[in-house]
């Protein structure tokens, strides 16, 4: 009992470091995106009122006397703010936000976004380029067949067959890396005719092989069963064409700065499209508000569960979530920096601003209702 209850504590111990580790990486986050309003709000000489890490009561501050910016931390560790003067009103001074130049506005208020997309950037570039990319590895390999007269078959011997343990890295010229591509191998194959280029590295070097799609020989369970009762296999060819394979774990490679630096720049638009494929899916029907969707609760726990595979998953979901953050900030959504941006092209488009007492109100609601939101999203998550 006492040894139970000794492994439970040691794993709840664990689990609460995970956790820790995992608000660490959110805040960065959280503050590399009001880094980016910070930064271009010097940059065009606005009047910054407080950069706050966190919500929520004070817990301690400083504040520059030469500026009167307010440097501060507050106790709820779910988020930060760069607090500009006349943010939400008619300002008083020409460096208060809303009597910035548009253009200028509009800059600042994508930055923060920005700063989440470039992080990103880097991070995983040096990441693909010093520790390396996951390719698809060839698990199961079955053997080619053709039909003959008679409804039989024959095996092919075909020196361009795949081998068990081969890393796929391209077919058809187009790579089959990352993480969130993993069922790109299966769109690129399918189809029952045609040849496929498929470049492999094999023993270490690197080979293309040209693959004619074939029926193949696979096993499976038959109606006998074997003396432990288990059923025993029989042949079964498939019906359509294909490669004859089946794809087993990752193999990590690394890239060379070129490769990783481009990479790195379509791991964001993966990034996009997997965002907005999913987004697409809830709304069609396809999946589960709950499965694809959570709050500020579910992105820490699935940071968590990041953190426990080790740093290599960290870094992936790192860069993953910070895209994901920025994507998110430059929805049109009130409250959120992208409908900011929509106001400010409204202004630009009228000539001049829509009641800011207005504005600021919708703001307001916004984002309580967000936070609302992000609540039953996390229930929906975790009770769902």
């Amino acid at each position: 009992m006492i040894l139970c209850l000794s492994i439970s504590a040691l794993e709840v111990f664990k689990w609460i470091g995970y956790f820790i580790v995992a608000l660490i990486c959110l805040m960065l986050m959280i503050l590399l995106h009001e880094l980016g309003h910070y930064t271009f709000g010097k940059i065009f000489k606005f009047k910054i009122n407080e950069f706050s890490i966190g919500f929520g009561p004070k817990l301690f501050g400083k504040v520059n006397k030469k500026t009167g910016e307010l440097f501060s931390v507050r106790a709820l560790p779910l988020g930060g703010f760069c607090s500009f003067a006349g943010e939400d009103e008619e300002g008083e001074s020409e460096y208060d936000f809303n009597n910035r130049p548009i253009w200028q506005r509009i800059i600042v208020l994508f930055a923060g976004a920005g700063f989440n997309f470039l992080s990103a950037f880097i991070v995983i570039t040096i990441f693909f380029s010093a520790y390396g990319e996951y390719f698809p590895i060839v698990g199961e390999v079955y053997q080619h067949v053709e039909y003959i007269e008679g409804g039989s078959y024959e095996i092919v011997e075909d020196s361009q067959q795949l081998q068990k343990g081969d890393v796929i890295l391209a077919v058809n010229g187009k790579n089959c890396y990352s993480l969130l591509e993993y069922n790109r191998l299966s769109s690129l194959v399918a189809g029952d005719e045609g040849t496929l280029e498929v470049k492999v590295l094999r023993d270490g070097k690197e080979q293309t092989l040209k693959i004619v799609k074939h029926h193949y020989l696979t096993y499976v369970d038959g109606d006998e069963k074997d003396e432990q009762g288990k059923p025993v296999k029989v042949e079964k060819v498939s019906e359509n064409k294909g490669i004859g394979m089946a794809l087993g774990a990752f193999s990590v490679q690394k890239l060379s700065f070129g490769k990783a630096f481009t990479h790195g720049a379509t791991f964001g638009y993966d990034v996009l499209r997997v965002t907005f494929n999913s987004l697409k899916q809830v709304f069609s029907g396809g999946l589960s508000v709950g499965e694809s969707m959570g709050g500020t609760a579910t992105a820490i726990f699935s940071l968590a569960q990041l953190v426990q595979a080790g740093i290599p998953a960290i870094i992936y979901g790192f860069c993953i979530l910070s895209v994901s953050i920025g994507i998110m900030n430059v929805m049109p959504l009130p409250a959120l920096d992208g409908s900011r941006i929509v106001f400010a092209i409204i202004e630009a488009i009228r000539r001049k601003p829509l009641n800011r007492k207005v504005e600021g109100m919708i703001h307001f609601i916004g984002m309580i209702a967000l936070f609302g939101l992000a609540i039953i999203l996390d229930l929906m998550h975790f009770f769902g």
